[in-house]
């Protein structure tokens, strides 16, 4: 009985042992495989199997053999023979992916095969830390949720501000077109009646002017006569000084070796060898009299003159007594020597009226010059008030015409700029943010300038134009030349945020900066957002918050 029973028990285990083994053989061979991909890995009725590229049949046996046999790699998905290959990793409680099969069992735990089984060969363990993982991975994947769903909202308010400041744009250029022929004839009319103002007053100023200069020349006559007399005084004076000095120098005596007197003597030459050509013409010109009666110039160019010669001549008096006094102080008393004591005596009669400090005469006192006559009748009056108020009216209407030429240049430039294809980014205009690290401040200003400041500013670019075709890459180039490199540019590299705000900055090449930059601007809007209503939006108040508003849209 044991006998012929145990034949049956053997035949059933070793069947269950072979059914077992074929499953684990299986389940090998199609190591790598996503499932939906195994019924690309079925074997024909011969047990034979083509590459997925289609470059060779081999037999089925041969998957995943460690031996590369197609070219795309497709016979190996679980191992790294092929290594161009991709490895299926299941990741269950995270995400599912895909890894070169180059980096099945190299040693290292790929982060991207959270279930570690991409390292089955023994040669590291892995631990299966997908639920750790996918719990982390939710959680952003939450937060970027809330921040699309907060994005998109803002994103449609950019979008219907942009339509809104556009519209407003439009009819305020119209409204600017349609005052431009009245401003212009406005500031013709003004100055039709500003140049006939002028016009009167300057006929009428004119007419008095030949009176008025006949009363300034009588006012002046006695000033002008007593200036000529001071100047010919002065010129008397510095001559007689000159005269003692040349009759010192061709007299005095050699022989007393006075070191006072030889100085004196050579400072004499020095003036007169400073005086060059003038010296020989002032002997003409020095018995000129002075006539105040003369026409040639005006009255009071008459009087100016006079005072500057007389300035200039009580200059020379200065040098002359200067050195004739100290001369005086310090000259050798007991030599007797006539040319000196003239000389001494010259200065004693002379330093009674001189102040050395002021070099001037003592007993002349400034001559007060009254000004100039002017013409204070009622009709001048008149013809100055209408003249002003017509001034007035004119720049007024030119200051009118100048802003609303300036408006309409300001609306046609914005008008000319990209602002996407919904004008998301018409808010956000001009807006300047910066950003700062260590040891540099940067700043953009969207579609005008970026720079980089630190002890001083470098310009690293004004805005060119959109990068692609998806609206969230700007250029900015033809900043400040490198030193031995290029032009400095900037990539202004747009993400989906909630706030406007530059959130790093680097420089991957010489002088070749990429900002990058968070903005409501690029985010979708959802269908959910997409119909509606907006809240009514005011252009002309509403900014932007966190950074420096350079103009309004």
């Amino acid at each position: 009985m044991k006998t012929r029973s145990a034949i049956p028990l053997v035949a059933t285990l070793t069947w269950c042992l072979s059914v077992a083994t074929a499953e684990a053989d299986s389940s090998n061979k199609l190591r790598g495989v996503a499932p939906s991909d195994l019924q690309r890995y079925i074997p024909n009725e011969k047990g034979h199997w083509t590459c997925l590229d289609s470059s060779k049949t081999i037999s089925f046996s041969a998957v995943n053999d460690d031996y590369c046999d197609c070219l795309d790699g497709s016979d190996e998905p679980g191992t790294s023979a092929c290594g161009n290959g991709l490895f299926y990793c299941a990741n269950e409680g995270h995400i599912p992916t895909r890894i070169k099969t180059s980096r099945v069992n190299d040693g290292v735990c790929d982060p991207d095969c959270c279930d570690g089984s991409d390292e089955y060969s023994g040669l590291v363990e892995c631990p299966n830390v997908c639920e750790e993982v996918g719990a982390v991975a939710k959680q952003e994947r939450a937060r970027l949720q809330l921040i699309q769903q907060e994005g998109s909202k803002l994103r449609k308010d950019y979008i219907d501000f942009g339509k809104a400041a556009k519209a407003k744009m439009v009819l305020d250029l119209a409204q600017f077109h349609a005052q431009t022929e009245d401003l212009e004839r406005a500031v013709e009319e003004a100055k039709k009646i500003l140049d006939a103002a002028t016009l009167a007053q300057e006929k009428y100023h004119e007419g008095s002017k030949g009176d008025r200069e006949a009363s300034r020349r009588e006012q002046l006559a006695p000033l002008i006569q007593e200036q000529a007399s001071r100047l010919a005084r002065a010129k008397n004076v510095r001559n007689k000084l000159r005269a003692t000095l040349q009759n010192l120098k061709e007299n005095y005596n050699k022989n007393y070796h006075d070191t006072a007197v030889k100085n004196t003597i050579t400072g004499f030459d020095d003036y007169i060898t400073g005086l060059g050509e003038d010296h020989e013409s002032e002997a003409s010109t020095d018995e000129e009299q002075v006539d105040p009666t003369e026409y040639s110039i005006t009255p009071d160019e008459r009087i100016n003159n006079l005072m500057d010669q007389t300035y200039v001549i009580q200059r020379e008096i200065g040098t002359l007594y200067d050195l004739l006094d100290n001369m005086s102080r310090e000259y050798n008393t007991e030599n007797n020597d006539e040319a000196v004591q003239v000389s001494v005596k010259v200065v004693e009669e002379f330093s009674t009226t001189w102040v050395t400090d002021r070099q001037e005469f003592g007993d002349e006192a400034a001559l007060e010059v009254p000004a100039e006559l002017t013409d204070e009748s009622p009709e001048a009056e008149k013809l100055k008030d209408d003249a002003d108020v017509a001034q007035s009216a004119f720049d007024e209407a030119s200051d009118r015409r100048t802003q609303v030429q300036d408006g309409i240049r300001d609306i046609e430039n914005k008008m000319k700029a990209d602002l996407g294809k919904d004008e998301a980014f018409a808010k956000l205009f001009d807006e300047c943010f910066d950003f700062k690290d260590i040891e540099y401040t940067y700043s953009v200003c969207l579609f005008g300038d970026a720079n980089q400041r630190s002890h001083s500013t470098t310009f690293l670019g004004k805005f060119s134009h959109w990068e692609g075709a998806n609206y969230d890459v700007q250029v900015y180039s033809g900043g400040t030349k490198c030193w031995n490199g290029p032009d400095r540019s900037v990539k202004l590299v747009m993400t989906c945020g909630t706030q406007n705000e530059i959130i790093s900055v680097a420089e991957p090449a010489k002088c070749e900066y990429v900002f990058r930059f968070q903005t409501p601007a690029v985010c979708p809007v959802l269908p959910e957002h997409e119909n509606e209503a907006s809240t009514p939006v005011d252009t002309e108040e509403e900014a932007p918050p966190k950074h420096t508003r350079h103009d309004e849209l």
